[in-house]
């Protein structure tokens, strides 16, 4: 056996492309992970300090990549797939580094799964030369490997598929070996509190082949029939209040984006408080710190904690449960709780309803309605194009006004979004920024201790129009993140960059006492003071928030709801999809009658951070086309006309008018009025509405031109 296998490598040896290859198999991956290593450790020093102070840590994530090269062992033309695939882990090394400086967590496999939200918004984080600029490479390093892939010859003209397989599976039972022995040893984890911590401390490979293959909550060794009973009989045994006796106000969670208390930041100084609302609302109602999962990045991980109960410590690092377990089945969350109690569930966002694929998701998490930007009108932006969170009162409000019943509302809001420009962008900034040496990041704080001034605004308009509505109403509110600033535990008062607060107002004299809570812990908790039992997560929570089991218990329910035999529900998963309405309401077809040709035409566009836009058009005398004016409900400057399900040019008069320019229409032709992302992702589309000719058809002298009232005052000013 040792005869063949020194006659194996002296064959190799002595071919100059068989020896070619055998080198780049093994060097090509050491290269690769050491540029991704160093770029994961952000500093040549760390670098070596991580080789020299953990070199078997280093040495299984050499391994880990040279495992993913050794598929190319059952390809005849192997150099150039083992370029590409180094290539890629550079790539990922290039991502990871440029993520940890924009959002501060680390790149992971949860971002390929994500990857159609993410684009849509890559623009607010890249600079048009930048994006050109890794396009670029990317082009050429696929070009290079085709021209290599063309180019050089074959390993050998006969593979002997069985010993390569064999050496393939080989090279996998050494790498996952060694995975063990270093979790065994207490040298590598699973389990990653800090993500950006245990990059630095596990290595790159290792965490981003974690986040693949470690997704959702792992059986765990107690599991069983058995041990499900013990748990919902304890929940049976403890004394429900009866429905009819529950207090049931409405209850509004504001998810306020990367929002903190900036006062916590040892050295800021600012020429004005930022947040003067939100921090005497701590004083004179609930509050507390809050527990949450990321830095910089994650809104829809604080969002599944908050809506569901459930731990995201206990799935896979850095998972968004939003784009795995959750496109596939239902979940017990507050929405179907509070179905029992005779409320009605929405979701509202000023951004864009695709972002973590919500549209998919919130049906299985028991909402009603979900309205987006694209059912808004929105007029303010910040800087980056993000829709200022001033829009939101009235979105609430309409919801609130749309039901006769109880209203469960979660609200998120965006304007707080970063990446936070390093050049000043406010021309005269009402907050100014010292106490930071550094030019760029100066810039960035006083960018971003604008805009939560502006989100502190917003909470001060909400609770006062709150305060006089004249239903019972609870406002749950808090920052679902720190923002991507670069900040330090050493920067903090508090030392936490886990931490942000919460503040639980009311108008109507709601108490609970002040604590620190986990995510998962806020809804549980005012159902318990509110009377409201039912619910298998939220009795849980209830009854056993003080027992010494209260995780690990949490964990195994976890895992038998969604994952298990669902013994918790005797077997059958009780939660169905809801038919989700997009839009507080529908949009509706009223009428649609021909005009004649107006003066101007303005068509609605949109810019590519989906910013509502319109271009002007002047009539051009023997033009054929023909215009029609569309009424009825609910329309956006996001809403298209289709005729025969062919998009037409559009323009937004206001709620109830399109103005539609098109060739001739035809009795019994259909209309339907698509909302369009970025002028190109459907978001929803309407009831067809068939168009019947009438005999006259005008439009009011107001709107002869195509424009609002206020549109004609401007344009006669203007002139």
């Amino acid at each position: 056996m040792i005869s063949k296998v020194k006659a194996y490598l002296k064959d190799i040896w002595n071919d100059k492309i068989k020896r070619a290859t055998l080198l780049i198999f093994f060097i090509a991956p050491f290269v690769s992970y050491t540029i991704a290593e160093a770029l994961n450790q952000r500093s040549v020093t760390k670098f070596f300090q991580f080789v020299i102070g953990s070199p078997v840590t280093f040495l299984l994530n050499y391994i880990i990549v040279l495992f993913t090269l050794s598929f190319t062992l059952l390809l005849r033309k192997r150099i150039a797939p083992m370029l590409l695939i180094s290539c890629i882990w550079i790539g990922f090394g290039v991502a990871n580094f440029m993520l940890k400086t924009y959002r501060e967590t680390p790149f992971s496999a949860n971002d390929l799964r994500m990857a159609t939200s993410v684009m849509g918004i890559m623009n607010k984080y890249l600079s048009g030369p930048m994006g050109i600029f890794l396009i670029a490479l990317i082009v050429l390093a696929i070009g290079t490997v085709i021209f290599l892939w063309i180019k050089l010859p074959k390993y050998a003209p006969k593979i002997n598929y069985i010993w390569n397989l064999a050496l393939i599976v080989l090279i996998g039972i050494i790498t996952v070996g060694s995975a063990n022995i270093g979790i065994a040893t207490g040298s590598l984890s699973t389990k990653f509190p800090n993500l950006s911590i245990a990059y630095q401390q596990y290595g790159f490979a290792y965490c981003f082949a974690n986040s693949v293959v470690n997704v959702g909550v792992k059986k765990p060794k107690e599991y069983s029939e058995e041990t499900i009973q013990k748990i919902t009989e304890k929940l049976n045994q403890a004394e429900d209040r009866p429905v009819e006796e529950a207090e049931t106000p409405n209850i509004i969670f504001l998810q306020l984006e990367s929002f903190f208390d900036v006062n916590k930041v040892k050295d800021l100084e600012l020429s004005q408080e930022a947040t003067p609302i939100f921090n005497q609302l701590k004083k004179d109602y609930p509050s507390g710190f809050l527990s949450v999962n990321n830095v910089g990045y994650g809104t829809a991980n604080t969002e599944f904690e908050m809506m569901t109960g459930m731990n995201l410590e206990d799935f896979g690092p850095g998972e968004f449960p939003y784009k795995t377990i959750l496109t596939e089945t239902t979940c017990e969350s507050l929405a179907y709780v509070l179905r029992d109690y005779g409320y009605t569930s929405h979701v509202i966002h000023n951004n864009n309803a695709a972002f973590y694929s919500r549209n998919q998701v919130l049906r299985n998490l028991g909402f009603n309605s979900f309205t987006s930007v694209e059912f808004m009108n929105p007029t303010e932006y910040t800087p980056l194009d993000w829709v200022k969170d001033s829009i939101l009162t009235g979105e609430i409000m309409d919801v609130l006004n749309s039901t006769e019943d109880q209203d469960y509302i979660y609200t998120i809001s965006v304007q707080g979004h970063g990446s936070y420009p390093t050049y000043q962008i406010l021309e005269e900034p009402l907050i100014t920024v010292s106490g930071i040496e550094d030019e760029e990041r100066r810039n960035q704080f006083e960018y971003y201790v604008n805009q939560i001034k502006e989100m502190d605004d917003f909470i001060g308009e909400l609770t006062q129009t709150l305060e006089n509505f004249e239903e019972d109403t609870i406002l749950v509110m808090y920052g679902d993140h720190l923002p991507s600033l670069e900040l330090t535990e050493e920067e903090l008062t508090n030392g936490n960059l886990y931490q942000t607060e919460y503040i639980i107002w009311s108008n109507f004299g709601f108490e609970m006492p002040d604590e620190d809570l986990e995510t998962f812990q806020i809804y549980p908790r005012i159902l318990q003071k509110l009377g409201i039992d039912q619910g298998v997560i939220n009795r849980f929570h209830r009854i056993y928030q003080n027992d010494k089991n209260y995780l690990s218990s949490l964990k195994t329910l976890e895992y038998d709801m969604l994952y298990g035999d669902q013994y918790a529900f005797d077997g059958t998963n009780p939660y169905v999809a809801t038919d989700m309405q997009m839009g507080t309401y529908p949009v509706v077809i009223e009428s649609v009658e021909v005009v004649e040709s107006p003066q101007f035409f303005f068509p609605s566009t949109a810019n590519e951070s989906g910013e509502p836009e319109t271009e002007m058009e002047t009539f051009i005398p023997g033009d054929t086309s023909q215009y029609y004016l569309v009424k009825g409900q609910y329309f956006s400057p996001f809403s298209f006309v289709y005729i025969n399900d062919q998009r037409c040019e559009t323009q937004f008069v206001d709620r109830n008018t399109l103005l539609v320019k098109a060739s001739e229409v035809q009795n019994l032709d259909s209309f339907t009025i698509k909302q369009l992302w970025k002028a190109r992702y459907v978001v929803n589309t309407s009831e067809e509405y068939i168009y019947i000719a009438t005999n006259e058809e005008t439009i009011p002298d107001a709107q002869q031109d195509g424009t609002t009232e206020e549109q004609q005052t401007e344009n006669s000013t203007t002139e």
